[in-house]
């Protein structure tokens, strides 16, 4: 979070109204040294430190006890933003190392056309870009479905007797038991790590377009220079005005699903609030292999940047590097 700080203060120099930096999270000294660091880098601004209950407990990645600690601290956060009547606010996640023109990227695209675009995302890498297309029923779509896959043929007649077992069960107008559905979720699993045919062009000109879940498959090749809208995002680095800021709150989440994706399909979605993805000024991340099942000691910087030379100058590409913290 020291060097978010740093990532911050460069790209308020761009911004010459009032900034108030909130820091959500546990009690913990290193929260408050993080605070006392934000002081000093960002001296004319005003930092806020909230301690959220409950946070300090250690929890699995992604399950409903991690989800619920990381909707209180956003929300305790966007409360304390309405009540000092932000006009914007910028959500970060500690482990989100934005470019030195994020925000002056976002505050742009939320000018865009007479405010047409209510949120604002430059995209990070957690394994591919976040943003792309979904519905309210799959918020983030399948990049490949079964049929754009390369399957054996073991699993091609499972799938096949799922699915006639799926339409028995419409015909009774019966639902099916926890069994069941548990043996259909095993089969889409195993389905979704196989791999799919081909590039993604070569998907695309087998099987045809459609609108693709994430980044990398929704816009291939899309990168510099440009603004793509987007179904949904992450908090990771997102710039919301008043309106998304007040429809930011978490009543009813319980923790299934991850919390940003409750905030697009329930709240922002439903309100007819559009949102953008900025390919052209992509995030680093910072990913705690322990996270991953690997070495808790381990940290890796992916790093983004945009394909320099040749034919494919402008891409977006990700590379790798060791991560030390401070």
């Amino acid at each position: 979070m020291k060097a978010q700080a740093r990532r911050v203060a460069a790209n308020c120099q761009h911004y010459s109204g009032p900034v108030l930096v909130i820091l959500a999270g546990d009690d913990s000294e290193n929260l408050s040294n993080v605070w006392r660091y934000y002081q000093a880098v960002m001296p004319e601004a005003k930092v806020q430190k909230l301690s959220v209950p409950g946070v300090e407990e250690h929890s699995e990645n992604y399950k409903d006890k991690a989800q619920l600690a990381i909707a209180a601290m956003r929300d305790a956060a966007f409360a304390e933003a309405r009540a000092h009547g932000a006009e914007m606010c910028w959500s970060l996640d500690s482990d989100t190392l934005p470019p030195a023109n994020a925000l002056r990227c976002m505050i742009d695209m939320l000018r865009f056309d007479g405010g047409y675009y209510s949120i604002s995302t430059c995209p990070y890498p957690n394994t591919a870009f976040l943003g792309g297309f979904g519905t309210r029923y799959n918020p983030i779509a399948e990049d490949f479905l079964p049929h754009e896959r390369k399957l054996p043929d073991e699993l091609k007649a499972e799938l096949e007797a799922n699915e006639k077992e799926g339409e028995e069960y419409v015909k009774s107008k019966k639902a099916p038991p926890e069994d069941v559905r548990i043996k259909w979720s095993e089969t889409n699993k195993k389905i979704r790590e196989c791999p799919p045919d081909g590039t993604i062009w070569e998907v695309i000109a087998k099987h045809g377009w459609r609108r693709r879940g994430w980044l990398d498959n929704a816009y291939p090749a899309i990168g510099k220079g440009s603004v793509v809208p987007s179904d949904w995002c992450g908090f990771g680095c997102t710039l919301m005005n008043k309106e998304a800021l007040s429809l930011a709150y978490f009543d009813g989440y319980d923790g299934k699903g991850t919390e940003d994706l409750f905030i697009c399909w329930h709240r922002w979605n439903p309100a007819g609030l559009r949102l953008n993805v900025i390919t052209h000024a992509p995030c680093d991340h910072v990913i705690w292999m322990k996270k991953k099942g690997g070495d808790k000691e381990k940290y890796v910087l992916h790093h983004s940047y945009h394909e320099p030379d040749g034919e494919f100058r402008g891409h977006l590409r990700v590379r790798q590097s060791p991560w030390t913290p401070e």
